[in-house]
């Protein structure tokens, strides 16, 4: 099983915002149903830092990178806006590049 992490902020002033989407996600068996439908099993973190807020959002599956695309391709256009206003995350741009992995203790 392959895994990708991802890395995003939560903009100023939008961790309320984030907080209160994360509770009704959490919430909604759809959610997590549509990480299943998409092939893979996330994980997210929030990380406050000095720098600001930031969620590092990890997913594990046979193509994790396939997945995020998925995700991001069929996401709801109210989910689309909301990711836009709270990440700067417009799922309608060219995605920024995947992350690189750069150490595995146990490769």
């Amino acid at each position: 099983m392959a895994i990708l992490a991802l890395c995003m902020p939560i903009l100023p002033g939008k961790m309320e915002k984030w907080q209160a989407m994360i509770n009704q996600v959490k919430s909604t068996p759809d959610f997590a149903q549509s990480r299943e439908l998409a092939g893979v099993h996330e994980r997210t973190f929030v990380q406050n830092t000095p720098a600001g807020d930031f969620l590092i959002i990890t997913l594990e599956g046979d193509n994790p990178a396939e997945s995020w695309a998925k995700i991001t391709s069929s996401m709801p256009p109210d989910f689309a806006e909301f990711a836009l206003d709270v990440h700067g995350l417009d799922v309608h741009a060219p995605p920024p590049p995947l992350p690189e992995l750069i150490f595995d203790s146990r490769a």
